[in-house]
This record gives C-alpha cells, structure tokens and sequence, in this order.
C-alpha cells in the first residue's frame, strides 16, 4: 500500500523533488545514524527511504512491546545465564496417571500410588523401590499437591525442571510425612 501526501504525492516524490543529495546525506547520517554508501546500486534517495522504513518499522516494534531502545539489551556473552529447555513433558499417559492420583484417598494402597508414580517418571533413573518409599510415608494428597505445584511452576518458567523424579523427591521430603496407619 503506498500512501499519498500533498497533492496526491508519495513519499518518494516528495524526498526526490524537495531535498538535495546533500540535505539526503546529512539526515542519512545525523538522523539515522547510518553511513551514505557511494558504491551501492541505490541512489542517496532510495537509501533515505530504506533508512525511514527500518526506524518506522523498529518504532512499531517497540511499541508494540512497550520498550524503548535503552530498554533492550542485546549483549551477550558465553557466561550468560538463559533459561534451559526442559524435560518435562506431561503425556497422555501421563496425564491419566495424575487424574487416577487425585481419586485416591489415604486408604488406597501404597502399591497402586507406586506404580503410577513409576509411570509419571518412568525415563527418569531411579531405585525400584524408591517410589514405594515414597507411596508408604506420603498420603496421595500430598503427593498430588507436589505434583501440581511442579506443574505449576514448570507452565509459569519460574523454575526449570531438568530431572523431574530428582524434584519431585527434594519437594516431597519438604512435607509432612503420613502419620503411620499400619501400628
């Protein structure tokens, strides 16, 4: 779409009979910031306008994420901390598991909690009896209060799970354990 000024005149029409090659070069360099190159295949004009295009187009896009040039930061360096992919992923089966978990109440036996916990981190190494353990001094509910709050945290990036069986285990043993129903 090209828009029209006075008289029915695009932008390009209006630079090329209004300004000289100098007063082009000289916004080209103390507006922009950018050098006039003599060798390239487009003349002071076009170069003007390229030059109007990239700092309407960086103008729309600080607008558009409410930022100005200061604001953003675009050095990096081989030491800087960035947010790592995870491996956590929540699949079908996965997820079945969860919704099986919050059906069960402190009566359901620790065998049949173990076993879903070992689908819910099956490709993480862990004891074989380890989620046993886990099952027998822990009630479902907590179980399934850890679990969504690792959900909640791995959605939100506020933390990234990199061995989800090893986080479950650090956040699991900051709660309360069952009180022992087997006397």
């Amino acid at each position: 779409m090209v828009m029209t000024y006075q008289n029915g005149l695009t932008r390009e029409q209006v630079i090329r009979h209004r300004l000289t090659k100098e007063e082009v070069i000289s916004r080209i360099t103390e507006i922009y910031h950018a050098g006039y190159d003599l060798n390239s295949e487009f003349d002071v004009w076009d170069q003007l306008l390229a030059c109007e295009s990239l700092a309407g187009t960086e103008a729309k896009e600080q607008e558009s994420y409410g930022k100005t040039k200061e604001d953003v930061s675009v050095k990096w360096s081989v030491n800087d901390i960035y947010k790592q992919n995870t491996n956590f992923e929540l699949t079908e089966s996965k997820q079945k598991a969860i919704v099986e978990l919050e059906t069960f109440t402190y009566e359901t036996p620790p065998i049949k909690i173990a076993q879903l916990l070992e689908i819910l981190f099956a490709e993480y190494n862990s004891k074989n009896w380890w989620w046993l353990v886990v099952a027998q001094q822990w009630n479902p509910r907590a179980i399934n209060r850890v679990i969504k709050r690792m959900i909640k945290l791995h959605t939100s990036g506020v933390v990234t799970i990199q061995n989800p069986a090893a986080y479950f285990t650090y956040l699991i043993k900051l709660r309360k354990k069952r009180r022992s129903v087997y006397k």
